[in-house]
């Protein structure tokens, strides 16, 4: 996963899950990526106040090879980042810091997203007699988001908002259906509940959420993750709305596309 702009979104994608030594170190990166580049491991650990095994098992961590393997690719993320510009007016200054956060979001979310992981989901839909969509409280409306447009392209699909329910109905499920979860954090015990149910009744299931480490991924045979949005005045997450309907979309376009090129062919 050594790819350009795909370092500091997977370290974000982790954090929640890191132990307490290499969530030190997350933080250090996060909040020094430029300085990164130009330390060495024994660096690392001293101004995270963390140890040199901890610094390369991060690295190992959030998928890198050893720190070298790390550095490279942060460098090369760096170094495609878009110079910012400071704003000209002082009362756009909201709107352009919630802006570009959303823009950098959005590309964060392409180095996440796993694009081979989308089209074996839209083959799958197309070919699903029955899909379920599984979400909670605000997840839920992104469930019937996906739904609708879903059934656009003639897929019988259906959004559950209530996980509870969706827990009981997935026994109805079998290996010709597709069950979806949404969840940004993953931690919903309601719908890890559904979605394991689908799983067991014989069901392809796919998770989408922004946690890459959590009890949903575990009940999920295929994770599309959505990146996390930090705010500029909380420095808490914004609605993650923006990053889950780009996977939908995303995921919607590729249905669409082998729908069309199965019709060709």
């Amino acid at each position: 996963m050594s790819q350009a702009r795909s370092v500091l979104p997977m370290i974000r994608a982790h954090m929640p899950q890191l132990p307490l030594a290499l969530m030190r170190i997350a933080k250090y990166v996060i909040g020094n990526p430029e300085l990164i580049v130009h330390q060495s491991a024994a660096q690392v650990a001293s101004f995270s106040k963390s140890g040199q095994a901890s610094v390369i098992r991060f690295c190992r961590t959030v998928g890198f090879e050893g720190f070298q393997d790390f550095k490279l690719a942060l460098a090369g993320e760096l170094a495609t980042r878009p110079i910012r510009s400071p704003a000209p007016d002082a009362s756009r200054k909201l709107s352009d810091e919630l802006g570009d956060n959303l823009i950098a979001a959005i590309q964060e979310n392409r180095s996440l997203l796993n694009f081979s992981n989308v089209e074996v989901l839209a083959t799958r839909l197309l070919k699903a007699k029955r899909v379920d969509v599984y979400g909670g409280g605000f997840s839920g409306i992104l469930a019937s988001l996906l739904a609708a447009r879903l059934l656009r392209l003639g897929i019988h699909a259906f959004a559950i908002s209530d996980p509870t329910f969706g827990a009981e109905v997935a026994h109805g499920l079998d290996g010709n259906c597709v069950a979806i979860a949404i969840s940004e954090t993953g931690l919903t015990r309601d719908t890890v509940t559904a979605l394991r149910r689908a799983q067991s009744a014989g069901a392809f299931t796919a998770a989408i959420t922004s946690r890459p480490e959590s009890p949903l991924v575990g009940a999920a045979d295929l994770i599309l993750l959505a990146a996390s949005i930090v705010s500029p005045l909380t420095g808490g997450a914004l609605t993650p709305a923006f990053t889950h309907l780009f996977v939908i979309e995303v995921l919607v376009s590729a249905a669409t596309i082998a729908r069309k090129e199965s019709a060709i062919s």
